[in-house]
């Protein structure tokens, strides 16, 4: 039966349907198709099972409905697969299609249809982890349904189809829901804050009578678009150039660009029939600023070359304006090399700038103008987990955003246009380079030397290579940052090596073929001296594979209680970041300290976070955790989102009833209810304290945290 005549029912009841007719399908096989279909990626047997039964005979109960599903729908579940993949068409994709162009007279149909509480059915099968994915899709799914409620109430109410639409707003008000303009998506939704600005304020500021270059990184061309425009404010004229490879096409990009401003002149009108990039035409050409009496603001996007631009430097530098002229590297080595290629110049007039990544406070307050009925607390949790997810790189957070993801307890897939970007801005790699990346990018963990020896002929020269170019980065299998001034520095007698973001690595992965993969699991699991790690390539490649030892059970101390006092302020003021190798962003804001990650797919990093000395007495920490991940089956890992450790005493913090770690650990752990803030006491000896994090993927914020006499974060505390 082919599955396009197929509906998997997600709006109200859970069940699936064919030519509008009920197949009798049981619970948990509607439970497992939902998952597969809204989850929309591959899932190892054992994942489903442990996800479906909480019982020691998981694994054979799956084969069991598996058989039944393929004898009810033949040819929809291939067999002797390790990976079940699955992706049905649902009621809400065609309840979506028709909200764009529903009919007045078909409105009341259409809210019955849409209305129903999502995934019904599914509440008590299972386990916890079940139960927690179906209320986090049910959120999910509330907020598309919401937003095509809005739509189409704009919609209608615009066409004076006023009964309709208030058919709608009737039922909203029913269900609780406050209709609200449908939000836009793409480029229109801004991201700004003063974190953005002030990089560029004292450039700008020095450019006020003697030309000034500022070397701009990070973010997007459109995101340094729009803060220079912010900047600008119409009291500086700002011009946009994408740098050509060619001098003279610069030549002639920046004579049309200037052409908005400057009159007709036969000297402009000459050198734009021959843009010739002569040394005697660069000077003609910045020669037509001086007659303007106007700031100007030139920025030149996508510098890969820096011999092009150097002229136009030397002699910009020296016109008697208000200029400020604006180089952005392509890459981190065109960044470097533009750098050096500036280090003969004045460098009292060169301002070497980088805009951090993408915060939760920034995607914060994108967010209230398109979510304002949410309370400041749920804002908050839904920007820690696209800020986590994101891992602050914008376009990607735009995605997300406009696909409504829940970003709950299951990684969301790597968008296609987010991919396409990544892989676009690549565009420059040698061949032989990024096909080593690609096959670099299959790996589950951190890359040793011997393992990529094992994948690449030249392994030495491409991962050297790849780390020139930022590729790659160094990591540890324990990675530090002091505090409180965010000082990291990976060691120098380690070898290993990650991707520079996990993003970059699943784009790089999905260049090569399926068959591709296979043979590169294949030989990771040959190679691999982990046998956990061996173990896991050879189940993704189809092979046999020994059981993996799991870990023995932490200790439960008890559930961290939510606060009963009010939540402490949002986090605002100067931010500092920093990021470890591994992928951690510790984040300092407004006296919070904010830990991202959107790590590898695989046994986590710790970080910690040493404070140094403390003196002894009562200690206090105020947390809260807005998502937490682990990775796929690798045997015993500490997979929790915050340690704190005086003395010797020692507390952890995740969101699950239990923790798997390797024998000898010793700590109280507590369960912290996901996006509410909790209050943890103590009392310690004193001496040195530190926090620490073990997760693939987290986002996890402290604040009000004290030991003894010692005050080390307090919120408004700069």
């Amino acid at each position: 039966m082919p599955a396009r005549d197929l509906t998997l029912h997600v709006l109200g009841h859970t069940y699936l349907s064919r030519a509008a007719k009920p197949v009798p399908v049981s619970a948990k096989g509607a439970a497992l198709l939902a998952y597969l279909t809204l989850e929309r990626r591959p899932f190892h047997r054992e994942h489903l099972a442990e996800l479906l039964w909480q019982s020691g005979d998981a694994l054979r109960n799956l084969r069991v409905e598996l058989n039944r599903l393929r004898h009810l729908l033949p040819d929809l579940i291939p067999e002797r697969q390790p990976m079940l993949e699955l992706t049905l068409p649902s009621d809400l994709d065609q309840w979506t299609e028709r909200a764009a162009s529903i009919h007045p007279d078909e409105v009341g149909e259409w809210l019955s249809l849409g209305t129903g509480v999502p995934l019904s059915g599914l509440e008590d099968l299972g386990s916890p982890d079940l139960r927690a994915w179906v209320d986090g899709q049910r959120w999910r799914i509330t907020q598309v349904v919401e937003t095509q409620l809005s739509s189409a109430h704009a919609r209608l109410q615009r066409a004076g189809q006023h009964d309709a639409a208030d058919l709608i707003a009737a039922r909203a008000e029913q269900l609780g829901w406050g209709l609200r303009a449908a939000p836009t998506s793409g480029p229109d939704l801004s991201f700004t804050g003063p974190d953005l600005h002030r990089p560029l304020l004292g450039a700008l500021r020095a450019a006020r009578g003697c030309p000034q270059v500022a070397l701009l990184s990070g973010r997007s061309a459109q995101a340094r678009r729009e803060v220079i425009s912010g900047l600008a404010q119409g009291q500086w004229q700002s011009l946009h150039v994408a740098c050509p490879p060619d001098p003279d096409l610069l030549l002639a990009a920046l004579l049309h660009q200037l052409g908005s401003l400057l009159p007709d002149s036969a000297e402009r009108l000459e050198l734009l029939r021959a843009p010739h990039a002569t040394r005697h035409n660069v000077v003609r050409l910045w020669s037509l600023l001086p007659p303007l009496n106007q700031p100007l603001i030139v920025v030149l996007n996508d510098v890969v070359d820096p011999a092009l631009i150097l002229p136009h430097v030397h002699v910009a530098l020296n016109l008697p304006v208000d200029l400020l002229l604006v180089l952005c590297p392509a890459h981190d080595a065109a960044l470097r090399d533009t750098h050096a290629a500036l280090s003969g110049t004045d460098q009292s007039r060169v301002h070497a700038l980088h805009l951090p990544p993408l915060g939760t406070t920034e995607i914060m307050d994108a967010l209230a103008s398109r979510q304002h009925a949410w309370p400041e607390e749920r804002r908050y949790a839904y920007a820690a987990r696209v800020a986590m997810d994101s891992d602050g790189w914008e376009p990607l957070a735009r995605s997300l955003l406009a696909d409504h993801a829940d970003l709950g307890s299951s990684r969301p897939a790597l968008l296609h246009e987010a991919r396409d970007l990544l892989l676009r801005d690549l565009g420059w790699l040698p061949d032989a380079l990024r096909d080593a990346m690609a096959r670099l990018a299959v790996a589950h963990a951190p890359i040793e030397p011997a393992v990529a020896a094992a994948l690449l002929d030249d392994a030495p020269g491409l991962l050297a290579h790849a780390e020139h170019l930022k590729l790659l980065r160094p990591c540890d299998p324990v990675e530090t940052v002091h505090l409180p001034h965010l000082h990291y520095r990976p060691s120098d007698r380690n070898e290993t090596l990650c991707f520079a973001s996990e993003p970059l690595r699943v784009a790089l992965a999905a260049t090569l073929s399926r068959a591709e993969r296979q043979q590169v699991r294949e030989r990771l699991a040959r190679a691999s001296t982990d046998a956990r790690l061996a173990a896991h390539y050879a189940r993704l490649s189809g092979l046999d594979a020994a059981p993996v030892a799991t870990g023995a059970g932490i200790t439960l101390a008890g559930a961290a209680a939510p606060l009963s006092d009010p939540a402490p302020p949002t986090p605002s003021g100067p931010r500092q970041e920093c990021r470890t190798g591994s992928g951690y962003r510790v984040i300092l804001e407004g006296g919070s300290l904010q830990v991202l990650r959107h790590g590898l797919f695989g046994r986590p990093a710790t970080l910690r976070l040493p404070w140094g000395p403390v003196p002894p007495g009562p200690w206090q920490l105020t947390a809260r955790i807005d998502a937490l991940r682990a990775g796929p089956d690798l045997g015993p890992q500490a997979s929790f989102a915050l340690g704190w450790q005086v003395g010797g005493s020692s507390v952890l913090l995740g969101t699950t009833p239990t923790l798997d770690v390797p024998p000898g650990t010793r700590a109280a752990y507590y369960v912290a209810p996901q996006g509410r803030w909790v209050t943890v006491r103590g009392d310690g000896p004193g001496g040195p304290a530190e926090l620490q994090v073990q997760a693939m993927d987290v986002a996890v914020t402290v604040t009000h945290l004290r030991a003894g006499s010692a005050l080390l974060l307090q919120p408004g505390r700069d």
